[in-house]
């Protein structure tokens, strides 16, 4: 790989299980080592690979709305913590805790990194921020511990997201323990309310013009049924438009023809030609329909300003009948009306545009969140041990153990994790449950077949892992529908912007991103034409945009 330059950090910017885990036990058990100074770590481990003498490890707390503390647990005593003390003899000390739903995460892990004090541990999904801590010798080299302490079970996950892995390696070397994912599951889909669909006696729409006949339903007469007209909210946005967040514009710009995502979405066009989403003539129709429909009053006036929490509080309080969003809804914030109002808030594919080939934009498997070490980190291998031993607890264990470790968001616990990703499991499980049987299914896909059985006879009906995993994989689920129309449609475009950035694009995607979100917002609400559109293509191509493409075409050569 060429070498990467980095000129600052941007502010802005599991396969089917193949074998039954087993720990290794070929390390020779010897005492009397300080496991903070030896240079061989397997010095001070027993022959089931626990540390004799204590290891101490600091990390980095993402918090989120979706993170659950029970059983009055904290982030610093918890399941994982006193399970990781009990199996390997690793204390976990919390460096930091910080919201990464918002820009606090972010902000903070900025800061300690300028201080130059780093954790032990810690994440980020920040490329930017990642390829910095690497070329400035801040991370320690995982490829030896990696090779020698990882299980034959973690190494098929390299295999299997080989991309993942090559997006964390730089020069050959192993800096980061990557989120292992297809990022497929990124797509997006038009999630409805189920009883307003009902109340108005419409069906989901299939095409545009269909979403804005049910959006104009939703908003000028009574889907909630509260008595009183036009009080509702037919198609919901946010401020950040084209962030994989809830209420997006992603589903509808897929439509027109426009794989976009974020600021990332670079692919080669039908004619191999290197182009960004974001500056396509299909965006002039699609902006155009979104501005029509806030003129109509059909999308919610105060989204330029509406932040992510405020939105799902309109949502959880059934103001909101539809909007587009990411295949985890079922988790996050549909199971709020769930629980509130035992209302289901359905996923349903992306509605199509006559004359427009629909096209979904997802990210290179090459990028996501990568779990780090410092460069001085005396005991490197301690993560490669939790990993092993993560594995082990979630996807080989009782589903008893699967609860207590990974459902309700406890797997947010454990310092580094594998996400666990559902489209690994997703065919298999709607073969299983075409058959009525979890018979030889993968351990952790049976757990995740028995919350789908569950809420669909009753008797999960109440438990949020169950909603969450039957309206992720069910037969009617958001996956299926990526498994079974999007891929056949060949809608899916993925980036080519993997770990290698251009400077010029490191420079002024902060800028251009900022560019963007206020250019659509502006022709969105009416404040500029959408003929302005061509403007902006003009100022995204002058500021920089140009020689990215330029820099891209040659940094990702066409095949």
């Amino acid at each position: 790989m060429k070498e990467l330059k980095i000129k600052r950090v941007l502010p802005h910017a599991m396969v089917a299980l193949l074998t039954v885990f087993t720990i290794s036990a070929c390390e020779t058990a010897t005492t009397g080592s300080d496991p903070q100074s030896t240079s061989n770590p397997s010095e001070n481990m027993d022959a089931n690979g626990k540390y004799q003498k204590p290891v101490t490890m600091t990390w980095a707390v993402q918090t989120a709305a979706a993170s659950k503390l029970l059983d009055n647990e904290t982030w610093e005593d918890n399941r994982w913590s006193r399970l990781f003390k009990d199996k390997l003899n690793i204390d976990l000390q919390v460096a930091f805790t910080a919201d990464s739903s918002t820009d606090a995460y972010k902000n903070k892990l900025n800061a300690i990194i300028a201080s130059g004090d780093l954790p032990d541990v810690f994440k980020t999904q920040d490329t930017n921020v990642f390829l910095q801590l690497a070329q400035n010798g801040q991370l320690a080299d995982l490829t030896e511990v990696y090779n020698k302490y990882a299980t034959d079970s973690i190494k098929e996950y390299q295999k299997r997201f080989a991309d993942s892995f090559k997006g964390a390696t730089i020069d050959g070397k192993l800096y980061a323990i990557p989120r292992m994912n297809d990022n497929f599951h990124e797509a997006p889909f038009l999630w409805i309310r189920e009883d307003w669909l009902k109340r108005t006696n419409s069906q989901p729409p299939k095409t545009i013009e269909e979403l804005v006949a049910l959006a104009k339903k939703f908003a000028t007469e009574d889907p909630d049924g509260n008595g009183k007209n036009g009080d509702t909210i037919g198609l919901a946005l946010n401020k950040d438009l084209i962030r994989q967040n809830h209420a997006s514009i992603l589903g509808l710009v897929s439509a027109f023809g426009v794989p976009g995502r974020d600021e990332s979405m670079f692919y080669r066009d039908q004619n191999g030609k290197m182009t960004f989403a974001w500056i396509q003539p299909n965006m002039k129709p699609a902006l155009a329909a979104l501005a029509d429909m806030y003129k109509q009053g059909l999308i919610n006036k105060d989204f330029t300003s509406k932040s992510e929490s405020a939105l799902v509080e309109d949502i959880t309080s059934g103001k909101i009948g539809m909007a587009f969003g990411s295949n985890w809804g079922t988790w996050y914030p549909y199971n709020n009306v769930y629980k509130k109002d035992g209302v289901i808030v359905r996923p349903y594919p992306i509605p199509t545009q006559s004359g427009y080939d629909y096209k979904i934009g997802i990210e290179s498997n090459a990028v996501g969140q990568m779990t780090m070490v410092r460069k001085d980190y005396k005991n490197p291998e301690a993560v490669i041990k939790m990993l092993n031993l993560y594995d082990e607890t979630v996807n080989y264990s009782t589903k008893d153990v699967y609860d207590k470790y990974w459902a309700n968001e406890q797997y947010r616990l454990s310092p580094i994790y594998i996400d666990q990703p559902g489209e690994v499991y997703a065919a298999d499980l709607l073969k299983a449950m075409d058959k009525g049987s979890s018979e030889g299914l993968p351990p952790a896909a049976k757990p995740l077949y028995d919350y789908i059985a569950g809420f669909e006879n009753g008797t999960l009906a109440k438990d949020d892992n169950a909603f969450g995993t039957w309206g992720q994989m069910s037969k009617s689920g958001s996956l299926p529908i990526v498994l079974n129309k999007y891929i056949p449609d060949k809608a899916i475009v993925q980036s080519i912007l993997g770990i290698q950035r251009p400077d010029v694009w490191l420079t002024n995607v902060a800028s251009l991103d900022t560019l963007t979100i206020t250019t659509f917002t502006d022709i969105i609400t009416g404040t500029k034409p959408v003929d302005y559109f061509d403007t902006f293509v003009q100022q995204w191509l002058k500021a920089g945009g140009q020689k990215s493409l330029d820099e891209l075409d040659k940094m990702y050569p066409a095949k």
